[in-house]
């Protein structure tokens, strides 16, 4: 549970999030008095491991990364408990340097589901895609109630004069303001829309902010190049100088060494950039930059060179030419000669992120991909109980991720001729035996993406008698896997409609004896992801009963709206109007009817927006909402917010957010491809520590 300082040392101010607030956290909020805070973020707490932040060389640079007087080093240490002290200058300014945090969390669960579901929701909800959509609307409403099923609402995207004005309004406010808060909603805003739809050149307004004396604003600035998607020349090398640290870099910087944080965020930047290049020159240009932080790791901290090995993994798998084949297997060279030193237990949470980085690279049928999960397979099990150790690697983080690269790296496991039979027991006798609890959830994860019958098998096999409160929901999220995966592209060999009814009834069943708050939300978010349509009575009826319960309902509502029950939309809106203090709970009750096309949706947002008594608790939760919906009726009331001097410059600032949001030229928010594959529990503080990483951002 958090103490309630917390709050102020987690929310980074400029960017109100779209990811979800976990159920600890808002248990104390609800308590809170409603001081000014600028959104919502991920988990309930720090998931940085406990220990000293730096590798274990020493940074070249000379600077602490902060010019401001009162700041402190956004590189503070993290505390013995794990929770990291530094990172925020806002929250800076208000301590001493190097000072403890007011309030930290205290016995937070890391192992908890609802940490990978925020992380990696995106790719199942697609919730912008949901909400353009044509509706499917239920035989059953057509049949008994025929006005509702016409009543399905139509969401309409910003058009491009939309897109341009709202880009025109967030530049001259950059150009005017001098608040934090504002400049930077208004620079990751301006980055959503990008360059050829803004017509405007960007990188000329972000590189203005990369020499100011506030630390917030130059790792803004220096990401906002990467999420505004531009490929041109001048892009990629700023990106470049700020990586590498150059003599142009530190001219960029306002004559100074490009302190590791700026440079950290450059590299999440030039991975985006890699990401969607189909360019020869551009993507060995940006990855020689990440490359070279790479190949001379005693020279950087851990924030850049994580920053570095997940930048890599996003180059495009898909790419077939010739040059890039050659590209992509350097970069596999250069992670897997990481990998293979011999370092310290500190480093080695750094060499925990290539497992994953190298099985998104390789197609899983090369002879490369085939030596890789060799590898892996000899490390997960090496922390096996029944293990001798042998000399594979045994860092809990390094299993972590082992587990979850081989999810990524093998065939689906349908019978005991299977191609993957080999990689599909291994993760079974992990699931069972390993040491490490968080490594034998990510391996019930790897079976279902892994699909096919014999995974399925087991999964169904471990649910009734697994722990209610601790391995029982991960089981219950892989058969929402393994059937969502079935439902969308038909890549589990040999499903059936069998298979489904197996998954539906184990789900069901353990619904209805569930009492652990986490395993009725589990399971609930499990039967929408395998479209259990016979679970819509239950969960509509859970909804009512629990309304009260904010760690019930919220997932309770989700699940409702994955299922498409439009007959939920009256008690979802109740529960969302009744929702005042509880965003976690507004959050999933919007998702919910977005999913469903509530028409009536985003007039009440706008309306609750322009009260005047709205809290900033609220309006936080309200802008999120309006900005995941991206209907452009609601573009003026909030280009008048943004422009209204008599409200706060933090209230601008939640405008600026949500317009960004609403006219965002992709339809997942643009660090999903980091959060989807990552595994969290090996932390840095510029990827996620609940306030400041990439993955905390909107």
């Amino acid at each position: 549970m958090f103490v309630v300082g917390c709050l102020l040392a987690a929310l980074r101010l400029h960017t109100p999030g779209m990811r979800g607030l976990f159920i600890v956290w808002l248990l104390c909020v609800a308590a809170l008095p409603l001081a000014a805070h600028g959104g919502q973020y991920r988990g309930p707490g720090s998931v940085i491991p406990p220990g000293n932040p730096t590798s274990s060389g020493v940074s070249q640079n000379k600077t602490n990364g902060s010019t401001v007087p009162g700041v402190s080093n956004p590189r503070v240490p993290v505390n013995p408990a794990g929770i990291g002290a530094g990172g925020n200058a806002a929250v800076g300014a208000r301590r001493s340097a190097g000072s403890v945090p007011r309030g930290y969390a205290v016995g937070d669960d890391l192992g908890r589901w609802e940490f990978w579901w925020e992380f990696g929701k995106d790719p199942y909800l697609q919730l912008r895609d949901a909400i353009y959509k044509d509706r499917w609307v239920d035989p059953y409403l057509r049949l008994w109630n025929p006005r509702m099923a016409a009543d399905v609402g139509m969401v309409s995207p910003p058009t491009a004069d939309d897109v341009r004005s709202v880009a025109m309004q967030l530049a001259a406010m950059l150009k005017s303001s001098d608040d934090r808060d504002t400049s930077s909603a208004c620079l990751l805003a301006l980055a959503k829309i990008g360059a050829a739809r803004s017509g405007m050149d960007l990188v000329e307004e972000f590189k203005r902010f990369l020499a100011r004396g506030d630390q917030e604003l130059r790792e803004s600035a220096a990401l906002a190049l990467g999420v505004s998607g531009s490929l041109d020349l001048q892009t990629q090398q700023v990106l470049v100088d700020l990586i590498g640290d150059t003599t142009e870099g530190q001219h960029l910087s306002g004559d100074s060494a490009v302190n590791e944080r700026t440079r950290s965020f450059a590299a999440y930047g030039a991975g985006l950039l890699i990401k969607q290049s189909r360019q020869a020159g551009a993507s060995m240009r940006l990855t020689a930059a990440l490359r070279h932080v790479l190949n001379d790791p005693f020279k950087h901290e851990r924030n850049l060179m994580v920053a570095s090995i997940e930048a890599l993994a996003l180059f495009p798998r898909a790419w077939r030419s010739r040059a890039a084949g050659a590209l992509r297997d350097s970069i596999v060279a250069d992670l897997g000669q990481y990998y293979d030193r011999d370092l310290g237990p500190g480093d080695q949470l750094i060499q925990a992120h290539v497992p994953t980085a190298i099985a998104r690279l390789l197609d899983p049928g090369s002879m490369i991909a085939a030596k890789w999960r060799e590898r892996f397979s000899d490390d997960l099990r090496a922390g096996l109980r029944s293990s001798v150790h042998g000399d594979g690697k045994v860092n809990h983080h390094i299993a972590q991720s082992c587990a979850m690269a081989l999810g990524l790296m093998c065939s689906p496991w349908a019978d005991d001729n299977s191609a993957g039979r080999q990689i599909g027991e291994l993760l079974v006798d992990v699931h069972r035996d390993h040491r490490d609890q968080q490594t034998r959830s990510f391996a019930v994860l790897s079976l279902a993406r892994i699909g096919g019958k014999k995974s399925l098998a087991y999964i169904l096999s471990a649910v009734d008698d697994a722990n209610k409160a601790i391995e029982q929901p991960w089981l219950a999220m892989a058969l929402g896997v393994i059937a969502a995966s079935q439902r969308v592209d038909g890549s589990q060999e040999g499903a059936s409609a069998e298979d489904f009814r197996r998954i539906n009834a184990s789900l069901l069943d353990q619904f209805g004896k569930a009492r652990n708050p986490g395993t009725i939300g589990a399971i609930a978010v499990a039967l929408g992801l395998a479209g259990s349509l016979d679970a819509r009575d239950v969960l509509r009826e859970t909804l009512v009963a629990q309304s009260k319960r904010p760690d019930v309902v919220g997932y309770v509502a989700l699940g409702l709206g994955l299922l498409q029950d439009r007959r939920a939309i009256t008690d979802l809106r109740v529960l969302r109007q009744g929702s005042l203090r509880r965003p976690f709970v507004m959050m999933q009750c919007v998702r919910a009817l977005g999913l469903l096309g509530d028409k009536d949706l985003v007039g009440e947002l706008i309306s609750e927006l322009a009260a005047p008594s709205v809290t900033l608790i609220r309006l936080s939760a309200l802008v999120s909402a309006l900005a995941q919906i991206g209907d452009r009726s609601c573009l003026p009331a909030l280009q008048d917010l943004m422009a209204n001097q008599d409200v706060s410059p933090l209230t601008r600032a939640f405008a600026a957010v949500a317009l960004g949001g609403i006219c965002d030229k992709s339809p997942m928010s643009w660090n999903s491809v980091y959060a989807t594959q990552v595994n969290y529990r090996a932390a840095t503080e510029t990827l996620t520590d609940g306030a400041t990483g990439i993955l905390d951002l909107l």
